[in-house]
């Protein structure tokens, strides 16, 4: 698994990338978050760790609307004991919000937790998720005086930094039990999550592999019920109870084993059929199976089948990993836009001719995402990537050398420094450092991620002391259409006319669409682009909608059953963070 990048120093590389991704996010909205599988740096991909998500995996990018009227104020009674004043002063006189089982009572404006974004092919499909700022998190077990645990003290410091600071990120997502939706919210632990998943040691990163990858290939193809987020609660409770002299290598599957008697354990324990076991840092609270689930006696014996076969049960994991060493981490997710800047940046270069490059690049793109890794040459590959290289023009070296580096990686031939000089794609990727556990932290990683992206001149970034400060070509592009969004979820009217002009002031494609009006079908292509960018505003403004409706029915989903024996929508994804 090592060979094949399973370690905390790729990890920590992908998840630096994610932090400056993050950064380069907030240029454009403040309250802009990158969380999930790959800004953990475990989990994106199952077959490896090199910066590239998984066709049927997603990067999330959580908004938190931080406006006074949005904000939630937990009650203090269930704050945690070591802060006696954690409410801000801005919120002592406000009437706090009830909180029962991982959720606050509150009026919901959007009632979708989350939204799925498939902006291009080319890119991993991204989860936004809007989520309300709490003014400080509910109780935490774990961090109650006294208490004992396991977990190293790195991830301690972490987590206390985080829930005991000064500026906790507390948020909640819109997620609710059946029949009372748009009227409570999911207190998220995504943040207390990631300062975990961050600071694994590799045998701890593996482990957390193995359990998913037996979630969602393998138990996953024998019954519906078990979210994936299951592996990850199941990591944190094998963390809080397994001594780190016990994380082992040679004591993997035996970890993994004992993990999936904890969960069917778990499961049988509770009464409830939909629940599955307690959130690991919010104890009051459940999580469920998914929603149309199999019974549970039939989730519980396929787990027991995978317990009792784990060699038969991880063969196809094994067979998956790529047959050559993984040491570097792709910039690929920024290979589309890259190479769309500088191909527009041309002079000479046509927008039919545009289109018909961009067409090549993307049957490349799909063809290295959608076929397993190999360690020889493939034809197909070979041919596509020569057929891109020819088309483009050596003035976007940059979208080039990205798209090189993935189409060499995924032959196995970017593997060492010799190569990579031979290739010329050094531009696209971060090589990870040789070392120990831990040996490398994020922060640090961050910092080399950041300067790879200043390296790529046409982006034109610039940072400082490890910080991005500015990138005028992303501001310039999406900031004003970004900047319109905000507004409406502060409640302001926004008009598709005023999207249209926002997209048009910004925005390159459309500029040089309007001085080239003849070419019909470039025209419909550059169009066709930012009109996604208004289905997902319209989406939007749909649940907004609905949720306003919503509030206009008094009392609706007050009293409508009790949240602890429902299924919920809790089950989502997000709901889980």
């Amino acid at each position: 698994m090592a060979t094949a990048g399973f370690r905390s120093t790729n990890a920590a590389v992908q998840s630096g990338l994610a932090m400056a991704a993050e950064e380069l996010g907030r240029l454009l909205a403040k309250s802009c978050h990158i969380f999930g599988s790959y800004a953990d740096g475990w989990g994106s991909n199952l077959c490896c760790i090199n910066g590239d998500v998984a066709p049927d995996s997603d990067i999330d990018v959580t908004y938190i609307m931080t406006d006074a009227s949005q904000q939630i104020h937990i009650h203090p009674q269930v704050a945690d004991g070591q802060r006696a004043e954690f409410r801000h002063n801005d919120c002592q006189l406000t009437e706090p919000a009830e909180y029962e089982d991982g959720h606050v009572k509150a009026r919901v404006r959007i009632l979708a937790p989350n939204i799925a974004l498939e902006v291009s092919r080319m890119l991993p499909a991204i989860d936004l998720i809007l989520a309300h700022s709490c003014c400080g998190y509910p109780h935490i077990e774990l961090l109650r005086p006294g208490y004992r645990t396991c977990m190293s003290d790195d991830i301690m410091r972490a987590l206390r930094e985080e829930v005991l600071g000064e500026s906790p990120r507390c948020h909640a997502v819109s997620s609710a039990p059946p029949g009372l939706e748009g009227s409570r919210l999911r207190v998220s632990t995504t943040l207390l999550e990631r300062s975990v998943m961050q600071h694994l040691t590799t045998v701890q990163g593996q482990f957390f592999i193995l359990v998913k990858f037996l979630i969602k290939r393998v138990i996953g193809s024998r019954v519906s019920g078990l979210k994936t987020y299951v592996g990850k609660n199941l990591l944190f409770y094998m963390l809080d109870e397994t001594p780190a002299k016990d994380w082992k290598s040679d004591n993997l599957l035996a970890l993994v084993q004992q993990s999936l008697d904890i969960l069917v354990a778990m499961m049988e324990s509770s009464d409830s059929e939909d629940a599955c076991m307690r959130h690991f840092f919010l104890r009051d609270a459940r999580v469920f199976f998914k929603r149309e689930h199999d019974s549970k006696s039939r989730i519980v014996a396929a787990v027991r089948q995978s317990a009792d076969n784990l060699l038969s049960d991880l063969k196809p994991f094994k067979e998956s990993l790529p047959k050559f060493e993984v040491n570097v981490i792709l910039l690929s997710f920024l290979s589309y836009y890259l190479l769309a800047v500088e191909l527009l940046e041309c002079s000479d270069f046509s927008l039919t001719k545009y289109a018909s490059t961009m067409q090549t690049a993307t049957e490349l793109w799909l063809s290295i995402r959608s076929e397993a890794p190999v360690g020889s040459r493939s034809g197909r590959l070979t041919q596509l990537l020569s057929d891109v290289e020819r088309q483009i023009p050596d003035s976007a070296q940059v979208g080039k050398a990205y798209l090189r580096a993935a189409a060499l990686f995924k032959m196995g031939q970017l593997v060492t420094p010799e190569l990579e000089e031979a290739a010329g794609a050094s531009l696209g990727y971060i090589r990870c450092p040789e070392g120990d556990d831990n040996s490398l932290t994020v922060a640090s990683a961050k910092s080399l991620a950041v300067d790879k992206l200043v390296q790529t001149r046409c982006l034109g970034v610039t940072a400082a002391n490890g910080q991005i400060v500015d990138c005028p070509k992303l501001v310039n592009e999406y900031g004003p259409v970004v900047s319109l969004f905000e507004k409406h979820l502060c409640g302001f009217k926004v008009t598709k006319q005023q999207m249209l002009l926002a997209l048009a002031s910004g925005s390159l494609c459309a500029r040089l669409w309007m001085s080239n009006a003849t070419e019909y079908n470039s025209r419909n292509t550059i169009v066709g682009r930012h009109l996604r960018h208004l289905d997902i505003f319209r989406q939007i403004s749909v649940q907004r909608q609905s949720g306003r409706q919503q509030d206009a029915q008094d009392g609706r989903g007050d009293n409508r059953g009790d949240p602890d024996e429902s299924r919920g929508d809790s089950n989502d994804k997000s709901s889980q963070q």
